[in-house]
């Protein structure tokens, strides 16, 4: 039997979605997380022969080199300052699978397998719905303890919250090219806001505003564009007024600028790194304003954490695992790559972001689904600020997202190539001259 890639990259998606359900909730055993390493690699494996397709690509080529030279610069250079292999393994691991499953993706499906996937992840909201509902009035779960299909673990909303800026954007988009009507963009958008309420994702609040704006600027302007803005009005003041309910101090907060910017800067307690400071409080706790360190960091891996395999534990994770560094990726990158490799990781997405965009002007029939990629790119962007989630399983679903530009152009470019060989062996054979002329000549003799 002929494994094909296809399916593997749907198994990746589809399994992604409720493994860390079956762990948390019916209770398997958290080995069964690995799988998706697994599947990964065995993927990686399998595309190596289209490394002359990445190479080749003249659309993608910089952004291909861009990407294969961050990584490979990542790792030689922490190689070079002795971080132990182990831990620049795991590093790997944590960072390299997740991108590349772009070039997995972008040069394995074709946009029907794009659909196919997206529209069924879109369907699991249903799922996802009744497992909020279980763990909120069942199990009595509350804040970042609710993950609906992803479970209860600590953090577990963090991929809550990248799963309903995903399918909010997808439905955003294809309502824009009329693939769904407005129920479902109702009931997607408000089933996502009032999940986000019960999970207290404030964040989504402000998410689901951009991906609005976004979805409204980037795409054709038409009434379609009105009736959605009605739509996200509509979502917003029903989720403010169910979390003005539920969690009035939350909803107080959201509010009052000054109180979300010290929420924002406050952590849990005086000594965990916060998303708003993260720099000034590394530098005070380790760097002391060495610039080198603030430059390139104590190097790729050198600050992994694992409490399954000792081997991928670093000393750092050891003594400082109580700062909760690795939960937010700024500070993670921080940490080990410096403001150099922070800022080279963010210019990945901003490059796809510019690559959709001009891909918009070539490809005018494929607008919608290159304004979801450019979404899918602020998504990611926003995250990198907001938690550790493109270091985590979840990022599978955000790189699989963004490989859509490059499934798109190559299938344009496909269908641009098969045209030409169409023309070519629709053209009439050419006459010879000569050969009417040696006619000519065998008359006379």
């Amino acid at each position: 039997m002929v494994i094909k890639q296809k399916h593997l990259i749907e198994f990746q998606i589809y399994y992604l979605m409720i493994v860390e359900m079956l762990i948390d909730l019916l209770h398997f055993p958290d080995i069964i997380r690995y799988v998706l390493d697994v599947n990964a690699i065995f993927l990686i494996l399998l595309g190596l022969p289209k490394i002359k397709d990445i190479i080749n690509d003249k659309v993608f080529n910089k952004f291909n080199a861009y990407v294969f030279t961050y990584m490979f610069a990542l790792v030689a250079f922490s190689i070079i300052r002795r971080t132990p292999i182990g831990q620049v393994a795991w590093a790997a691991r944590n960072n390299f699978l997740n991108i590349i499953f772009i070039f997995t993706c972008g040069y394995t499906l074709k946009q029907k397998d794009i659909y196919k996937i997206l529209d069924r992840v879109e369907r699991l909201q249903i799922l996802n719905v009744l497992c909020v509902i279980y763990e909120f009035l069942v199990i009595n779960k509350s804040g970042d303890n609710i993950g609906g299909m992803f479970g209860t673990a600590s953090g577990c909303n963090g991929y809550l919250n990248v799963y309903i800026g995903i399918i909010t954007a997808y439905v955003f988009t294809k309502y824009a090219n009329r693939k769904t009507s407005i129920l479902n963009v109702l009931w997607v958008s408000l089933s996502s806001m009032v999940i986000a309420v019960a999970a207290e994702l404030k964040f989504f609040f402000f998410e689901l505003i951009v991906i609005l704006i976004l979805s409204v600027t980037l795409s054709r302007l038409s009434a379609k564009n009105g009736l959605l803005i009605v739509s996200a009005v509509v979502v917003l003041y029903v989720g403010f007024q169910v979390l003005t309910t539920v969690f009035p101090e939350s909803a107080e907060l959201l509010q009052n600028f000054n109180d979300l910017n010290e929420y924002t800067a406050t952590s849990y307690d005086d000594t965990r790194i916060s998303r708003a400071t993260p720099f000034s409080q590394i530098n005070d706790y380790f760097f002391k304003g060495n610039l080198f360190y603030n430059l390139f960091g104590y190097g790729f891996g050198a600050c992994e954490d694992s409490t399954t395999f000792s081997w991928a534990n670093s000393k750092f994770a050891t003594l400082y695992r109580d700062l909760q560094y690795r939960n937010i990726s700024t500070s993670m990158n921080f940490i080990e790559t410096g403001i150099i490799g922070l800022l080279a990781f963010a210019a990945i997405f901003i490059f796809l972001f510019n690559l959709a965009s001009k891909q918009k002007h070539k490809i005018p029939e494929q607008r919608n689904m290159l304004v979801f990629t450019q979404i899918s790119a602020v998504i990611a962007f926003l995250n990198i600020w907001y938690n550790s989630s493109l270091r985590r399983p979840i990022g599978f679903l955000i790189f699989f997202c963004l490989s859509t530009v490059i499934v798109i152009s190559r299938e344009k470019e496909k269908k641009a190539d098969e045209g030409e060989k169409q023309e070519e062996t629709s053209l009439p054979p050419k006459k010879s001259y000569f050969k009417k002329k040696n006619n000519k000549v065998r008359r006379y003799i």
